[in-house]
């Protein structure tokens, strides 16, 4: 067998080697994810700490020593997989000569493949966390509008920040959420966009939000359901409410959660000390020891209720359109209610998710303009190069000539660098600077070197701007922007491109050469 056959079978098998042990590592995580689900989501941690803990207690047989253990441990790792490329699954088999393996792992797994997985009952006590989020408190108004419909906030409790502190007074006080969103939608961001103002006039429109829709008559329904969070400047620490002593206290707490400088206004004394917004310190509070569901209008979050498409993070500073943020809103509401689903709550068997938020199309225009989020920045950058497109005759011959001129600015310059004599140069300097150090009385001699300096510096740049002329690189350039220039002249209405009328090797300098014509020929 020749080397060439030899070196293809080693690595045909070091091949299948690697795709089998790929194919074992994702099997185990299957298991693993599978028994997590079976166990109530315990981790294969906890479950093992426990089963060593009733062992404990256990009398071992007298034939349990280390011999055993080792035997045990080989028989526990022989378990293999193999990968079935014609029916795409896994087969798990035993390893030759260990026991017969009876595990109730495997059990456990064909479990929770048949069983569904158990429904919670509205009678535990949840805990949610809501974030700051600024302008994209709506998506977290569509959020509690769910949560309101499904009843989970009968028996539950609420912590929140910044905006997430709005979102969850306004249900626990049972605002209706619609009403709210109309607001902000229809008054508050037509404001916002009104104006350079508008958008740091958010502390008016935090205080007639909360004056117009919040139903003080049941500030107490708040006592030990919700937790403000906001910053002491003070103390630099974040401060934590759950008591209000009347709706003036409480909309000072809330207007201290929400006081993003300078979109907010400023820094104000709250109960004796200057506060600040709750995100600065702690932009997604968690009940301490509880297990708490997070809530976060930011798409990278890590939270449990999040948007599910993506949302720029930067909204929430400045308000995108009034259709975007309507689209927020149902996006949360629907995003809410597919969590209510997932976790198996009474009655999510009979949600219907609507698909208002997941369809929703923005129709923009470019990619810029999805990814930034506002329609102005993409309608800018449009018009930018729309108008390098109508007025291309006037508009991208004068950029060009522009950028011809500084790239011959940096030719002349380089040009002249190169020329000038490094030992003239090293003389120049060492001479002015001996003249400084040694005796300040040499002003004359200074200025005459000085002068000398700067004459030999532009004779160089007057030879290298000859140089750069009589260059044949240069007369192309020159002699394609004249070619344009002159067919510019001539046709009025001609063809929107210049290519027809530049020679191939006039073309093929200026994509070289200029950044302009590459943008123009591209965009166009």
């Amino acid at each position: 067998m020749g080397q060439a056959e030899k070196g293809g079978i080693f690595t045909f098998a070091f091949v299948d080697k690697f795709k089998a042990k790929h194919h074992e590592r994702r099997e185990r995580r299957r298991e693993a994810k599978l028994l997590r689900q079976s166990m109530g989501r315990r981790s294969l941690f906890q479950r093992d700490h426990e089963e060593r803990s009733k062992h404990e207690h256990q009398e071992k047989p007298p034939h349990w020593n280390r011999h055993s253990l080792q035997h045990e441990s080989q028989r526990r790792r022989s378990i293999s997989k193999t990968h079935d490329t014609s029916l795409h699954r896994h087969t798990l088999h035993e390893h030759p000569g260990a026991a017969p393996i009876k595990s109730d792992a495997f059990s456990m797994i064909a479990a929770a493949h048949a069983t569904p997985k158990p429904k919670r009952s509205l009678d535990e006590t949840l805990h949610f966390s809501f974030s700051g989020g600024g302008w994209l408190m709506v998506y977290m108004y569509g959020v509690c509008k769910a949560l309101q419909e499904q009843k989970l906030d009968e028996n539950s409790k609420f912590i929140g920040t910044s905006a997430g502190c709005l979102s969850i007074v306004s249900l626990v006080l049972g605002s209706d959420f619609d009403e709210i969103c109309d607001s902000v939608i229809n008054s508050y961001v037509p404001a916002a966009h009104g104006s350079w103002k508008g958008p740091f006039n958010m502390r008016d429109y935090l205080v007639d939000a909360i004056t117009r829709h919040a139903n003080t008559d049941n500030i107490h329904k708040l006592e030990g359901k919700v937790t403000v969070v906001y910053t002491s400047l003070s103390a630099w620490a974040s401060r934590r409410v759950s008591h209000f002593k009347n709706p003036v206290h409480m909309l000072h707490t809330m207007v201290a959660s929400c006081c993003a400088t300078p979109l907010v206004g400023l820094p104000f004394e709250h109960e004796g000390e200057y506060v600040i917004d709750g995100g600065l310190l702690d932009n997604q509070p968690l009940f301490e020891g509880i297990p708490t569901i997070t809530v976060s209008p930011n798409v990278f979050s890590g939270a449990d209720i999040r948007p599910s498409r993506y949302v720029p993070a930067w909204w929430s500073m400045y308000p995108p359109s009034q259709r975007d943020m309507q689209w927020l809103y149902d996006l949360g509401y629907e995003d809410a209610l597919s969590w209510c689903i997932r976790e198996g709550f009474p009655g999510s068997e009979d949600i219907v998710v609507p698909t208002k938020g997941a369809n929703y199309d923005g129709q923009w225009k470019t990619v810029i303009g999805q990814v930034v989020g506002y329609r102005w920045v993409e309608d800018t950058v449009l018009a930018a190069v729309g108008l390098l497109h109508l007025s291309k005759k006037t508009t991208t011959y004068n950029f060009l000539r522009v950028e011809m001129m500084i790239w011959k600015l940096v030719a002349v310059v380089a040009a002249a660098l190169d020329r000038v004599s490094l030992f003239w140069a090293i003389l120049a300097t060492g001479t002015l600077l001996a003249l400084v150090m040694l005796d300040q009385h040499h002003t004359f001699e200074f200025m005459l070197v000085l002068a000398a300096h700067t004459c030999v510096g532009l004779m160089k740049c007057k030879n290298a701007y000859t140089h750069v002329n009589g260059s044949e690189q240069w007369r192309v350039l020159q002699e394609s922007v004249m070619a344009m220039e002159k067919h510019s002249g001539a046709n009025e209405h001609a063809h929107p491109t210049y290519e027809h009328a530049l020679t191939r090797e006039q073309h093929n300098v200026l994509v070289e050469s200029s950044f302009v014509y590459r943008m123009s020929s591209s965009f166009v």
